[in-house]
């Protein structure tokens, strides 16, 4: 395997260890995916821009309506240079809650992932990480489905 190959394997990687903490509170995967002063920059959608522990802090707080997210990416473009990196992605949000009622409310979404990455001594980590918006829908649904 090339080494242009595997960078990209390993950029790919990172990401969805964004992901995948991120939607299922696996903070472990999360750290996988930054440096560790790695920063998430929302304010292109009037969100906060914090640092990975800050955003890891804040969303591990108990909150006994959060039910599901997932945030698949594709349409990923990476660009290396020597030790530092640019990724470009898309990604389709889903999340639901636990509505007062007993139903749920989803929120669905899509945008776009504009990284910038470095190369460690544990393989690519993502220096920040700025995400746009584009679209969102946000309704209310019975719930039909028992979590475990």
């Amino acid at each position: 395997m090339s080494d242009d190959v595997r960078d990209r394997l390993d950029i790919e990687r990172a990401m969805r260890h964004y992901a995948v903490g991120l939607d299922e509170r696996k903070w472990d995967e999360w750290d996988r995916a930054f440096t560790a002063d790695g920063i998430i920059d929302f304010t292109a959608m009037g969100g906060k821009r914090e640092t990975r522990d800050q955003m890891r802090e804040r969303l591990s707080k108990p909150d006994p309506t959060w039910l599901f997210a997932q945030h698949p990416l594709y349409n990923t473009v990476v660009a290396v240079d020597g030790d530092t990196a640019t990724a470009f992605s898309h990604f389709q949000m889903e999340t639901g809650r636990r509505a007062a009622d007993g139903r749920v409310t989803r929120v669905s979404g899509g945008g776009s992932y504009a990284d910038t990455l470095a190369r460690t001594p544990e393989g690519w980590r993502i220096t920040e990480r700025r995400v746009f918006l584009k679209w969102k829908h946000t309704f209310t649904v019975e719930d039909e489905v028992e979590r475990g």
